[in-house]
């Protein structure tokens, strides 16, 4: 069955969605399950020493040095100093379109098929040299036709499929995810939704923030904490679990090792977490202050960390401090939102005829004129051309073959000695 591929690549996570044709229609966007049925995969991969480029449960399940695995694949796009990995670099672009291959080639194997259209998001803050290496790189990993444009647009098109948004209403969105929290606005245009105004937190933030604030919650109770990394990862990890039974009951346990599972409430997380959700509060409010108060339509909340009651609790008493007195909506599922809106902006590029689509290199949607606005994290601001890249000699990653692994051209030679010092 033909069908379309959206996919979100998070600073910490990446998901994806699919969009399915049959019978004259299309489907709505429906999760696309990854590795085994998992709903999310880290955005990381690993090199192995062979050359192989490994995704999913094979990055956690590597036993080999850690410095082979890169994470934060978003923060490296368009970055002029090349990802060095024992004695090869490579751009960091490439790495992750070999991610985004290893996710379509994940579903075409689920399906049958590859996908139609796929349509790969990144952050608001990208500027034009990023979104232009981006896109050049998933042409040489045989995604031709792959689209890439800002996740608040994606974002508005998932919320704009469940509520009607007129033409020309303004709407913001506030995404809270592992690492960031990126506030944007945009008006919804007669193509697609136009990007205005953004704002990025300058540093971490989060959810990852609220998972160690919580760890370190249970730690402080503990008479013996568990000084194993391994026992602490397995903390980390009933934490995390802890924290998303919780946006859905108010009770759960942690289990401790050693220590046995420890009660936590709803009301108690809710007190760890306010801090990091009343900052992300405040930067959507101060961004919304440019839009006059009857223009704002509704505020949007997306990202796995506004499951969270306390998110829209605490956005709405921020945005009324402003004089902005408009709904705040959270979906069924804001966690996917990202990769749902994607999925829905390329079943529009396709409908009603889903034939492969050419190649193309932009989109209705992707702001023409995007105005910066509020703080930003300073890798994500564009400053123009990029430099000359340094002395080093970049090793390609072999385009990957259909369903298969991602495998580094043979007889390719090592970095530079200098650059691996520095």
């Amino acid at each position: 069955m033909p069908y379309v591929l959206g996919i979100d690549l998070g600073h910490t996570r990446t998901r994806a969605a699919v969009c399915r044709y049959g019978d004259g229609t299309w489907t709505a966007p429906e999760v696309a399950p990854l590795d085994g049925g998992r709903r999310w995969v880290d955005s990381a991969v690993h090199i192995a020493s062979d050359g192989a480029v490994l995704a999913g449960h094979a990055v956690a399940r590597q036993q080999g040095p850690p410095e082979r695995t890169v994470r934060g694949l978003p923060h490296r796009v368009g970055d002029p100093v090349p990802v060095v990995v024992g004695s090869q670099a490579y751009p960091g672009e490439t790495l992750a379109a070999a991610l985004a291959g290893w996710v379509s080639d994940q579903l075409a194997t689920s399906f049958g098929e590859p996908a139609r259209q796929i349509v790969l998001t990144h952050p608001a803050g990208w500027g034009p040299h990023r979104r232009r290496v981006l896109h050049d790189a998933l042409e040489a990993a045989r995604l031709p036709g792959a689209l890439v444009l800002p996740a608040p647009v994606a974002v508005a098109e998932w919320h704009a499929a469940a509520e009607q948004v007129d033409v020309d209403s303004v709407l913001a969105v506030c995404r809270l995810g592992g690492e960031r929290v990126e506030s944007s606005v945009l008006r919804r245009g007669n193509a697609g939704f136009d990007l205005l105004a953004r704002a990025t937190s300058p540093d971490p933030n989060a959810g990852t923030v609220i998972d160690d604030l919580l760890v370190e919650h249970v730690l402080d109770g503990l008479d013996d904490p568990p000084s194993d990394p391994r026992l602490r990862a397995r903390l980390r990890h009933g934490c995390l679990r802890a924290k998303e039974l919780l946006a859905e009951q108010r009770e759960a346990v942690i289990p401790v090792p050693a220590a046995g599972d420890i009660p936590i409430s709803r009301r108690e997380l809710d007190h760890i977490a306010a801090p990091v959700l009343r900052g992300a509060a405040d930067q959507l409010a101060r961004l919304a202050a440019c839009v006059p108060a009857d223009d704002l339509s509704a505020v949007v909340l997306a990202g796995g960390t506004a499951r969270m009651r306390q998110a829209a609790t605490l956005t709405e008493a921020a945005l009324r401090r402003n004089g902005h007195d408009c709904p705040v909506r959270v979906g069924e599922d804001p966690a996917h939102a990202v990769c749902q809106g994607a999925a829905l902006i390329a079943r529009r590029r396709l409908a009603p005829d889903p034939e492969p689509a050419s190649v193309a290199a932009s989109h209705p949607a992707i702001p023409r004129q995007p105005v910066s606005g509020g703080e930003h994290e300073p890798d994500e601001i564009e400053l123009g051309s990029p430099p000359p890249r340094p002395p080093v000699e970049i090793t390609p990653l072999e385009p990957p073959p259909r369903r298969s692994s991602v495998l580094l051209r043979r007889g390719a030679r090592g970095a530079n000695r200098d650059g691996d010092d520095r």
